[in-house]
């Protein structure tokens, strides 16, 4: 206990030169109008647009050191409470804001995301900083190289300020380990922030980052942001590369802002070929920002509140949702109510072999010590029993598997024949309790429990579709999120009708109480 409390005392020693540091730079470096730390509200700067504040930055009237300052003021204060990160780099990220204050008074070319601080979901390697996947085995684990959408982000000029929470290789409904507190909801410390993206949602929406990079393999990023009310974007399979050619396989990187356009930035700045990574999209990315404000006129869009199969848990949640949605209208967008009946048998069979197979082939778990696995929660050991006495899918599972995944695709080709644009609840219900047992599963509904709450979102990732969860109202003051979901390679569109949703029914000015 000692020892924690003079960490935290030391922690505080270092802001406290932190913000001189920060005072002295702004004073001493930038001029034209320059404001101080003392006359911006730390609260004006966590809730900055990131395109505003690299605008300012850019103008010398902010120093990326007092950005960064600031924000790091903010998590030494809320994140005890909230437990949004794992790791926080304090001198790293100083020392790289630093070197942006330098990079803008010697007149060299600006990034579009100079100076922004960005966290980074701790299952993506950043160099020199600690990557654990959320586990205690891997806790000193320091990678000495960065993944490829962390390299693009710090050659746009953004500032990786630390590594957010996620629960043990990202298994879990609830962001929970052994290396931090439970990650709780800033909207009520009482509810559990969704997974497994968790540490990003409660980051942004608690103003602890500019914004964050989740990941998302059956709605991991979509969850945590609808739960938190902040927007989440999954993109098209193979839009940002990855190291291990896995783009394919269902789960991707994406952005979680409070702004549609920062989410478009960087989207941007992420997305392209590698070769590296052979199964990214080849063909040059879209314009994100060109196409960002073109409105979503003349839209079709096919509205379901349970895609004829899902149980609706809270009718009041789903009819706040139901009434966002029709106000597409106001834009020029026609809404219509199909009957979507989802092949869910199916689909779930095809999300269950590639997870199997995945598990099998792809996951360190098989590779783990024993002194490591004797560092692993109580699920992650359970899920290890699970892959060492259960076959690997053979060639027959993976075929039908296929099989199955044609059917499903017919059924999402069928929708898109006659509609833009498909929306439904992100979940069909607010952030779940923090549950009284330790590792206890935090959804009571049997059907969410078994479908691991992904019940709504996992059908985009099995079919690499571009989705997003869009904020859309309060439900007893817990967030309420809508997903809206389109073809194949058709990211600028969702980007388009959530930018167009954020002007009928803007959210980015209400924030957490804390």
């Amino acid at each position: 206990m000692k020892e924690e409390r003079k960490r935290s005392l030391d922690r505080r020693d270092f802001l406290k030169v932190a913000v001189a540091g920060a005072a002295t730079a702004v004073s001493g470096t930038v001029t034209g109008g320059a404001t101080t730390p003392e006359s911006i509200a730390g609260n004006e700067l966590a809730w900055m647009p990131g395109w505003q504040l690299t605008g300012r930055i850019a103008r010398k009237e902010l120093s990326p050191v007092e950005v960064v300052a600031s924000f790091l003021r903010r998590i030494d204060r809320l994140d005890p409470l909230i437990h949004a990160y794992i790791t926080v780099d304090y001198e790293g990220a100083l020392e790289q804001a630093r070197n942006a204050e330098k990079a803008i008074m010697s007149g060299a070319r600006l990034g579009p995301l100079h100076g922004l601080p960005v966290s980074i979901k701790d299952l993506y390697d950043t160099r020199g900083l600690r990557t654990t996947q959320g586990s205690a085995a891997f806790a000193d684990t320091v990678p000495d190289r960065d993944e490829i959408l962390v390299e693009r982000l710090r050659r746009a000029g953004a500032i990786i300020i630390g590594k957010t929470h996620t629960p043990e290789f990202a298994t879990f409904p609830r962001t929970k380990t052994f290396l931090a507190g439970e990650c709780r909801n800033p909207w009520n410390l009482n509810r559990i922030t969704g997974a497994s993206s968790g540490g990003s949602g409660a980051a942004v929406a608690a103003g602890m980052t500019a914004f964050s990079i989740g990941s998302d393999g059956g709605g991991s990023t979509r969850i945590p942001a609808c739960f938190n009310g902040v927007f989440g974007f999954h993109p098209s399979a193979g839009r940002i590369p990855m190291r291990a050619p896995r783009s394919v396989q269902m789960a991707s990187a994406g952005p979680m802002t409070l702004h549609v356009r920062d989410a478009a930035n960087l989207i941007q700045v992420m997305s392209g070929s590698d070769p590296r990574d052979p199964s990214a999209i080849e063909c040059a990315s879209p314009s994100f920002l060109e196409d960002l404000d073109k409105g979503v006129e003349g839209y079709k869009i096919a509205w379901s509140p349970d895609l004829g199969r899902i149980p609706i848990v809270d009718r009041r949640v789903v009819d706040k949702i139901e009434a966002g949605t029709k106000r597409f209208a106001e834009a020029g967008a026609h809404v219509d109510s199909p009957d979507l009946y989802f092949p869910d048998e199916a689909a779930w069979e095809v999300f269950m072999v590639l997870n199997e197979t995945s598990m099998h082939r792809g996951s360190r778990l098989l590779e783990l010590t024993r002194a490591q696995q004797a560092k692993l929660t109580p699920p992650t050991r359970a899920m290890l029993e699970r892959v060492r006495t259960s076959p690997l899918p053979g060639a027959e599972d993976e075929v039908r598997a296929l099989e199955k995944r044609a059917e499903v695709q017919a059924w999402v080709d069928a929708i898109f024949a006659r509609y833009d644009l498909i929306c439904t609840p992100v979940l069909g219900l607010t952030a779940p309790p923090v549950p009284d047992g330790e590792w206890q599963q935090p959804y009571s509904d049997p059907y969410y429990a078994g479908h691991i709450s992904t019940c709504y979102t996992y059908f985009a990732n099995i079919l690499g579709l571009p989705a997003a969860s869009v904020p859309c109202g309060f439900v007893d003051g817990l967030p309420a999120g809508m997903q809206i979901v389109g073809p194949r390679f058709a990211d600028t569109r969702v980007m388009r009708a959530a930018q167009s949703f954020a002007r009928i029914q803007p959210w980015m000015e209400k924030h957490p109480e804390i």
